[in-house]
């Protein structure tokens, strides 16, 4: 026994249980979830766009984000049924996924730590405020981490196809999950040949998926890698080493609490001390983390954007990892101490781990979901606004149509039209659509170039908008 009186608490161990009930319960909350303001963002809007215009066979995805295979499979059918649950629809399984991610977390948690770790990995990543943050925007993030968690838990567990499907998954969400997938699909037909279709099926498929729709709608087969090679100006890739920005920029998303649990693991499981004998199964899963974010670096050096979002899946795994080699030095405390004293040793951690998270989490949560609550009722007043301006048959008659870069997708879908039909460079005659991107915030300013423009007014206005239209050309 590790502990006394609850020697489970700190004992790794496989989880026996079902999905059934975790998944049901993922998609309860994740439904209710949607009671609260909610509205996708920037690369969302453009799936769910792109599932409309696949069902219309009139895709076009020269403008906005990469192209993205997984998400879309999802936003066709959601088109289907309609555009006024689509959004909805999406922002359901953006969630769930999220949801279903921090089980995987426990899994993996307890395997490496027992329970204890397992429910500290849980509170890591919910608490994260990328997590937070790509839940309620309805990014894809939250099912990329259940992939490649759930891949994990099925690889450890000796279920190799499913392992190998949800890799797949995962490479469709993000095509740093290629290398990765790749040598494991190596490893799987060394192993037995006779799984050499499947495997050479499922790696097929990442290149059909990625690359056929892209030629469909831009004639451009690699468009996707040049937008992720056009950064913005705040990109790591513009830093003095990119490299060392991209280090910097996962270990700020870990925080105080998960990089000491890392240490704490490396020390133990360096040692062969790594509890219950988990010290190999936690150091595969600190490689696959480790060479994620390496690779990540290497592409922000070649030029990639390496926004923040490409690390959450080793910053997953690094959450578990914390979790577990903090489980393991309590554990080695305990079992120093006197018997009496080891349920106040277990305490006094578990306050000081999950207090540390919150604190953290106190700190930098609550500004980012008041902006995301004003941001989802800014997304809902948007039609309101344009039929108070007249109506789109009116502006059109006007000038094209011009809003904020990151709010080109939600017009072109509140307006039925592709993305390449809202443009974000206003030149007269135009409609602009300005917007206030935060709370106690006014929206953005005329632009220069119709700053001269004669006639120039503002036709609408809302807590969250301003329509102004200038259809004289100056």
């Amino acid at each position: 026994m590790l502990l006394d009186p609850r020697p489970r608490l700190l004992a790794p161990a496989p989880m026996r249980t079902g999905v059934l009930w975790p998944a049901l319960a993922c998609l309860v909350v994740a439904g209710l979830s949607l009671l609260l303001p909610s509205n996708p963002t920037y690369d969302p809007w453009a799936w769910i766009i792109w599932g409309r215009e696949i069902t219309q066979l009139d895709l076009v995805t020269s403008d906005g984000p990469s192209w993205k295979p997984l998400p879309v499979l999802f936003t066709v059918p959601f088109a289907l049924l309609g555009d006024g649950v689509a959004p909805d629809l999406w922002m359901f399984v953006a969630r769930a996924g999220a949801l279903a991610g921090l089980f995987c977390a426990f899994r993996l948690g307890t395997r490496l730590g027992g329970p204890g770790a397992g429910a500290l990995a849980v509170v890591a990543v919910a608490l994260a405020a990328w997590s937070v943050r790509n839940a309620g925007l309805g990014n894809s993030e939250g099912l990329l981490v259940l992939c490649v968690l759930w891949a994990a838990d099925r690889h450890l567990d000796a279920h190799r196809a499913h392992a190998f499907a949800l890799g797949v998954a995962a490479g469709l969400l993000r095509p740093e999950a290629w290398p990765f997938l790749g040598l494991y699909a190596l490893w799987l037909v060394w192993e037995e040949r006779r799984r050499l279709p499947w495997v050479a099926g499922g790696l097929a498929v990442l290149p059909v998926l990625w690359l056929l729709p892209e030629r469909w709608g831009s004639g451009n087969l690699f468009r996707a890698a040049e937008r992720a090679n056009a950064p913005n100006p705040d990109s790591p890739a513009f830093a003095a080493s990119p490299a060392l920005a991209i280090f910097g920029d996962a270990a700020a998303m870990l925080g105080p609490v998960v990089l000491v649990g890392l240490a704490l693991a490396l020390g133990l499981g360096s040692t062969g001390r790594a509890s219950a004998g988990r010290g190999r199964e936690a150091a595969g899963l600190g490689a696959l983390a480790f060479a994620w974010i390496a690779l990540v670096a290497v592409m922000t050096e070649a030029g990639y954007a390496g926004n923040q979002r490409y690390l959450v899946a080793p910053a997953a795994l690094a959450c578990i990892l914390g979790a577990a080699g903090l489980s393991w030095a309590v554990a080695e405390v305990a079992l120093r101490s006197a018997a009496r004293s080891r349920r106040t040793i277990v305490a006094l951690a578990a306050v000081l781990c999950v207090g540390g998270l919150v604190f953290r989490a106190a700190d930098q949560l609550p500004p980012f979901v008041r902006a995301m609550a004003f941001q989802a009722k800014s997304a809902d007043n948007l039609g309101d606004v344009l039929a108070a301006a007249g109506g789109e048959a009116r502006l059109q008659r006007c000038g094209m149509i011009f809003t904020n870069p990151f709010l080109v997708p939600l017009v072109a879908w509140t307006l039925e039209r592709h993305s390449d039909q809202v443009d974000f460079r206003p030149r007269p005659p135009a409609v602009v659509l300005r917007a206030a991107h935060v709370p106690d915030r006014d929206p953005d300013p005329p632009p220069g170039a119709l700053a001269r423009v004669p006639g120039r007014r503002i036709v609408a206005r809302s807590p969250y908008w301003e329509v102004e239209v200038a259809c004289s050309r100056g």
